[in-house]
């Protein structure tokens, strides 16, 4: 358009200038006129240049954007490489989180743990044999922020082969905005700390873990954690009763514990008490039998638990002590001649974590000791060494080998040595 709009003003200007150039003498007008005309032939050619060039500006103005190039749209390897960034930052959520959601409430996770074990008992019985240690599944339920779900499934593949749910509790409350929760359900009491970089329990554990059906009231706030708890416990009985019943809530307790983090260093402590600690799995399992099979106990045995550990830098330490608080009779758990046995265990160990072939590993070494405990299958004595290296993600090889010292003949043990080694090979997902 403007092309042709030019060219049309200029035709028109040049025929103006030959019409008079041909015009003849004598018709031309007077000479006042003719320098008139030429003035506004020449101010007609300037608007004519201005014209145009205010056209070429608005045309520029009026172009089109330019369309993207190949430069401005992101490479092939730039669009993947985001992508796997992107997938490895999810993953990374949902490892924090605990494993993998089924839907928009439910998350799973578990390990699996295969042992190849041998060894020597106190009678110096040599054993070696393939165990499949461990199967759990836990399921993590969460529909609002006050109020969780929780329930873990294990397999047992030691003695009875089957499966069985260890723990399913429901949590109200929401930490983060309000400190007090309660919990309810089966669920592991709160009692002692039971922390270990080995694969066999500590003694602690042996002598103070107790799961049952019960409640827990708490409160978190500042590294400190408190709670008060219930459960269904073992009943004083009167030994001459044949068929006594386990039937009330009469098992309960309390425990505090603080822990402390601050860049490269850790520190934790607890202190727990429960009025019963013959509920612990590792006491109940020993004590006699009446014949409708519930657990005789003429007397509740009160327990306390004390721990403190810490962590700087790849070094790491933890001690536990475990205790009841007063004697069983000779009768329930004998201890020496013909004495009541008042069991405790003391756990402690120390590890060092590095990268060896660019893989974190764990070394960690330890000692434990029992008193009083010959009755309940405990050594007097465990010195216990380890090597844990994650070779992939979640996957982990364990090597731990640990002695045993029995307790003397005269406190009823052999006085003989035994010792375990075991490969383990756990998948965590």
């Amino acid at each position: 358009m403007t092309k042709k709009l030019n060219k049309t003003l200029a035709l028109t200007a040049a025929g103006m200038l030959c019409l008079f150039n041909t015009l003849p003498a004598q018709a031309a007008p007077a000479k006042s006129e003719m320098e008139q005309l030429k003035q506004q032939v020449q101010q007609l050619l300037q608007q004519n240049q201005q014209l145009n060039q205010r056209l070429t500006e608005m045309e520029k103005k009026q172009l089109p954007a330019p369309t993207a190039t190949a430069e401005a749209t992101p490479p092939e390897h730039e669009v993947a490489r985001n992508k796997a960034v992107i997938e490895e930052e999810v993953a990374r959520q949902l490892k924090e989180k605990g494993g993998q959601r089924i839907n928009d409430f439910v998350t799973l996770s578990g390990s699996i743990e295969g042992d190849y074990k041998l060894g020597k008992d106190f009678a110096g019985t040599h054993t070696s044999a393939f165990v499949l240690d461990t199967v759990e599944l836990i399921m993590d339920v969460k529909v609002t922020d006050w109020a969780t779900g929780k329930i873990v499934v294990d397999y047992d593949g030691d003695d009875e082969d089957r499966l069985y749910i260890d723990e399913a509790h429901i949590t109200l409350g929401k930490t983060e905005s309000f400190p007090f929760f309660l919990t309810g359900g089966k669920v592991y009491a709160p009692f002692g700390d039971f922390s270990t970089n080995m694969i066999q329990d500590p003694l602690t554990l042996t002598l103070g873990e107790i799961v049952e059906k019960g409640a827990i009231a708490g409160f978190e706030h500042n590294g400190f954690t408190g709670t008060v708890f219930a459960y269904n416990g073992i009943d004083e009985n009167d030994p001459a009763d044949p068929d006594p019943k386990n039937d009330t809530i009469n098992g309960y307790g309390a425990s505090l514990a603080y822990s402390y983090e601050k860049e490269e260093a850790a520190v934790n402590a607890g202190i727990s008490w429960v009025n019963n600690i013959a509920s612990s799995g590792g006491i109940s399992d020993w004590l006699p039998t009446a014949s409708n099979g519930e657990t005789m106990l003429s007397e509740s045995v009160s327990g306390l638990s004390l721990n403190l550990g810490g962590k700087y830098g790849p070094f790491s330490l933890l001690t536990e002590y475990t205790t009841a608080l007063d004697s069983f009779t000779a009768a329930e758990l004998p201890y020496g001649a013909g004495e009541g046995a008042e069991p405790r265990a003391w756990n402690s160990e120390l590890a060092y974590t590095t990268a060896l072939l660019n893989k974190e590993t764990v070394f960690a070494i330890g000692y434990q000791k029992s008193w009083e405990a010959v009755a309940l299958a405990l050594p007097e004595q465990r010195y216990s060494t380890s090597a844990a290296m994650n070779i992939f993600d979640g996957t982990t090889v364990i090597l731990e080998y640990y002695l045993d010292k029995d307790y003397s003949l005269s406190d009823g043990g052999t006085d003989d040595d035994g010792y375990g080694f075991t490969t383990r090979l756990a998948y965590e997902f």
